[in-house]
């Protein structure tokens, strides 16, 4: 079975650690058959039965890869968070029922904290009966891992080393996303600067417009809720109230999708509220947004816009899942189970066109960008910072 896509898998997708270049001839490789691995700990049967509906529904014949188990009996979940982000797996462990706590990445990282480069969470929601065009929300809040994160001298926070920097900006970029927010700690300003000037252009000479924050100034424009970047790279200790504050501005308090890279996609969980890791209940959207992206990692850009179309529509004619808000009269909210039986039977009644998704872009279909490259350092006191 052909999984390729003529719109979205024209080229094979770039390691995280690689530049996606933009033009030129191309090499896709086409599989029959999708993997993911399977985690130490089973997916709980809604979970399960869920992810079996979808796929069924899309016609892609999947893989469940098991990969070494750790030795001895996991006791307790976070061993297996820590044991699953080491796993040597050729597919990623998929496990979005696992819910990671953003305070989990503070003081260099909880006890179990998978091991990674960087994490990628996204927060989705189009607005129902807006023009495709406008409304909604689409944005990717990205992390270093705590353990890429060196102090330059003692007493220094510890800031991302370059290559990771460099690497969550490409990747944003290959999303089409163009306006790029850095907050960071003031103590980490001119070392983030450093590291992007030495970069040179070509992060910027397609357009791209980074802002380098402290937290202090982001507040603002975060709680506006008016946000103005569609990519926001939060060092990690300030994820947590990064969180917060798109999680209570956007309503999306429940589940989002969240990707763990090292050198390509190793892991696949979900982003929540709380303490620690936790075992969450079925959560619709979040299943089905998990699955969208792992499918586009692995080349099957079809499938992939497939799924969020067809959520996307589903949401237009009224219906969304309970716990993720009516803001209209009409909505009707259904159990996440239902939902994911809906979208199955083909049952939305939108036929107007939907907001695309940037995170199912290609590199090849971003917006190339006409305007100069632009890198702020933004400082609330008007102060020159020492760079």
């Amino acid at each position: 079975m052909d999984q390729s896509s003529p719109i979205a898998d024209s080229f094979e997708p770039a390691a995280p650690g690689a530049a996606r270049t933009l033009g030129g001839p191309t090499l896709a490789l086409v599989t029959s058959r999708f993997q993911l691995a399977e985690p130490a700990d089973a997916a709980p049967d809604a979970w399960r039965d869920g992810l079996a509906q979808l796929l069924a529904w899309l016609g892609v014949e999947t893989e469940f890869l098991t990969p070494a188990r750790p030795s001895g009996r996991l006791a307790r979940m976070a061993d297996w968070a820590a044991s699953a982000g080491q796993l040597a797996a050729p597919a990623p462990v998929f496990a979005p029922w696992i819910g990671w706590s953003p305070l989990a990445f503070q003081h260099g990282g909880l006890a179990g904290l998978p091991q990674a480069q960087y994490v990628a969470s996204y927060l989705i929601d189009h607005a129902r009966g807006a023009p495709a065009a406008r409304g909604g929300t689409d944005i990717v809040l990205m992390s270093p891992h705590p353990s890429v994160c060196l102090a330059e001298a003692v007493g220094d926070v510890p800031t991302p080393r370059a290559a990771v920097l460099r690497t969550m900006l490409r990747a944003a970029r290959a999303e089409g996303r163009e306006h790029v927010a850095i907050i960071c700690h003031a103590r980490q300003r001119n070392a983030v600067a450093r590291q992007l000037l030495a970069a040179g252009k070509s992060l910027t000479r397609d357009g791209l417009e980074l802002d380098i924050l402290t937290i202090e100034d982001a507040l603002v424009p975060l709680m506006s809720g008016a946000v103005l970047w569609d990519a926001i790279i939060a060092m990690p200790d300030l994820r947590s109230t990064v969180f917060t504050v798109l999680a209570e501005t956007s309503g999306v308090r429940r589940a989002w999708p969240m990707l763990w890279f090292g050198r390509s996609l190793q892991l696949v969980t979900s982003e929540t509220p709380g303490e620690g890791m936790s075992r969450l209940p079925l959560d619709a959207p979040a299943l089905i947004h998990a699955l969208a992206l792992t499918l586009h990692e692995a080349g099957m850009g079809r499938a992939a816009w497939r799924l969020h179309d067809a959520w996307a529509r589903l949401r237009d004619s009224g219906v969304t899942s309970t716990g993720r808000g009516t803001d209209a009269p009409y909505v009707t909210a259904v159990a996440d189970d239902a939902f994911l039986a809906m979208l199955c039977r083909e049952g939305a009644v939108s036929k107007r066109p939907q907001m695309p998704w940037r995170a199912l872009k290609n590199a090849e279909i971003a917006n190339s960008g006409g305007h100069l490259p632009t890198l702020r350092v933004v400082v609330s006191n008007g102060a020159t910072p020492n760079i």
